[in-house]
């Protein structure tokens, strides 16, 4: 009796985890501040959910930009999120989310197609000052 209860529990447990699952989440970390990315480059896999912590060890506010990326499921929260030093918006970035000195970003998101692609810093002259980096997108 007891082998059929610890057999019906490795079962239940075993389909539990077949039927529960879905895509995990890949966890970055990038460190942001004058004038940089730590690390310069992120590599993430295409249709996979990203969550990026950004880090601001700055003393002034940064972003995080992928002006052109096909992406789904965007989201962000953290400090400096809503927040925007430039005039008109960021309606035109695929990916954006600022960072206020000192705080932390998290940007969700679902790169759908490989390639790479370009980060910047959107603040007046920072990416001019070298805030740069690349996300690179590679098939599942």
């Amino acid at each position: 009796m007891l082998y059929k209860k610890i057999m019906i529990s490795v079962f239940a447990f075993l389909l539990s985890a077949c039927v529960g699952s879905s895509k995990p989440s890949v966890e970055v970390t990038l460190t942001v501040n004058e004038f940089s990315y730590n690390p310069p480059a992120i590599t993430v896999s295409a249709g996979l959910p990203v969550e990026l912590t950004i880090k601001n060890d700055g003393q002034v506010e940064h972003d995080f930009v992928v002006e052109k990326i096909d992406v789904s499921s965007v989201s962000a929260e953290g400090a400096g999120v809503g927040e925007n030093h430039m005039a008109g918006g960021h309606s035109e970035y695929d990916l954006h989310v600022s960072t206020s000195a000192g705080g932390t970003s998290i940007l969700k998101f679902t790169a759908n197609e490989p390639g790479t692609y370009k980060i910047l810093c959107s603040v007046e002259g920072h990416e001019e000052a070298g805030m740069i980096g690349e996300l690179i997108v590679v098939s599942e």
